[in-house]
Order: structure tokens, then sequence, then C-alpha cells
């Protein structure tokens, strides 16, 4: 009788295409919880709604300035900035849950990768939250500014920028989670994080709105293209633009994917000293 090779017998392309078949299904069932959650969703779009009506009155009552964009072009700016951030879930919690249960000293050394299975998951959240939030956001942007951008083409932009952002920060919250071998309390590298994410990359306001030297570090960092730049396409069809944010994202994203493989090499080394 002849014997099953054992799955680090088996050919690489053998072992990725298992290992893609298992990360698909964490990601299908993670869509298909998020899905079942209705209250989360329905939550979600209820704080959207509030912030683009706040927002909306704060804009028609405040004077914006000479040169600045119109209200409209701001509220949709604005509703493409908070579908990304709000779609985002919140993956190193329990990346820091695990470290804190010790589920994460058996979890970490299996032959499919627990990093992997745990980005895999968000990102069915993430795909789910996306699907749901930017029609809310669509529906009540073209209400409450009352109709399209100026130029609405650019919103079929904003589609593929906002999900490549969307990646990049599940990977983000990833690599910040798994610091907790190390800190075992993320939240004020998340708290650095967010603030930053808010400010750095224009939630509220486009870049170049800000002052030169604010709007220059910006640019300089991840997070001008995780927001500003799908959030940009609200004022205009610029194919070039968007093409350029796409590749900052893609750059970016392969950095903290980088970032994100050592730190799970690090963690891996801690618990085999350690005896985990």
């Amino acid at each position: 009788m002849t014997r099953a090779p054992a799955l680090d017998e088996r050919p690489l392309g053998a072992r990725h295409s298992s290992r893609t078949r298992v990360y698909l299904a964490a990601a299908t069932i993670a869509a298909r919880h998020a899905w079942a959650n209705p209250v989360e969703i329905i939550g979600r779009g209820v704080f959207l709604g509030l912030l683009l009506v706040v927002f909306s009155g704060l804009w028609r009552a405040v004077p914006l300035g000479e040169g600045a964009p119109d209200a409209r072009g701001l509220l949709w700016y604005l509703a493409i900035t908070e579908w990304v951030i709000l779609s985002l879930p919140l993956v190193h919690l329990d990346l820091e849950r695990d470290v804190r249960t010790g589920d994460l000293a058996y979890l970490l050394p299996r032959p499919v990768s627990y990093v992997g299975v745990r980005v895999a998951e968000h990102l069915g959240t993430l795909a789910v939250r996306m699907a749901t939030l930017a029609p809310v956001a669509a529906v009540l942007a073209t209400l409450l500014a009352g109709g399209l951008p100026g130029d609405p083409r650019g919103l079929l932009l904003a589609v593929p920028l906002g999900v490549m952002a969307g990646v990049l920060g599940v990977i983000t919250y990833a690599s910040i989670g798994l610091t907790a071998v190390w800190l075992q309390d993320v939240t004020p590298v998340y708290f650095v994080w967010q603030k930053s994410a808010f400010v750095l990359g224009g939630l509220i306001l486009p870049l170049h709105l800000y002052p030169a030297w604010l709007a220059a570090i910006a640019r300089w960092t991840p997070f001008a293209a995780l927001l500003h730049g799908p959030g940009r396409t609200a004022f205009g069809f610029d194919p070039a633009g968007a093409a350029t944010t796409a590749g900052l994202l893609a750059s970016w994203t392969a950095l903290f994917a980088y970032a994100l493989h050592r730190i799970h090499r690090a963690a891996l080394r801690i618990l085999d000293v350690n005896g985990g």
C-alpha cells in the first residue's frame, strides 16, 4: 500500500496550492460571518451617515476660502475616505488577544501560516464591509451634496483605489498586531497609526488645502496614498494621478507585507528560544 506523502514532502507547487485553498476558505468563511451580522453593517452605515450629515452642514455654514473645492466635492471626498477607513477590520486586536491568551504559541509554528490565515479572514471581512458601505456612502453623498461630483467619472477610479487601500490597511494592522509578542499591548502603536492616518492621510480635508510644508511631509508617508489617494478622485477624472496612487499603494503594501513577514519570523524565533 502506497503511503500518502506528508505535507512537507509534497512538491512546492502542491504545498502552495494547498495553502492558497486554506486562505481562500478562511476569507470565504469570514465573509459569510460578516454578511450574517446585519447589526454591525447597519451600525457602520448609520455612523457614516452621521458623519456626512455633520460635515455637509459644516461646509455649507463655514466659508471654505479662495481656491478651495466646493462643498459638494468635499462631501464626496469625505464619503470616499470614510468608506475606506470604516471598512477596515481591526485584525490587530485578534492578534493581540492570541498573544495574551497564549494561543499564538501553538498557532504560529503550524505549516499553514497563522498570520496568513488571519490576514485572509480579515480580507474577507473587508470585502463585505466595502461592498455594503459603498452604496450607502454613494446614496448619502448624492442626497446631501445635491448630486454627483462635477466629473463623476472619477468615482470609477475610487473603487479600485479604495480596495487597494483596504488591503494595505489590513496588512498594516496585522503588522501592528503581531508586535504584541514584544509589547503585549499594541494600543499605543495603533493609536499613533490611526491619528497619523487621520492627519497625514487627509481624512476630512484633501492635502492640497494643507499648509505646503505639512502636505509635503504627508506625501512621503503611506497615509496620503491610503486616504487622500482614493478621495481625490472626487475632484475629477485623472487616470495619470490614479495610476500614481495605485503604484504607491502597491509599493507600500509590498513594504508592509515584507515587514509583516520579518516580524512573523522574529516571533517564531522567540517562541523557539522560550520553548513555545
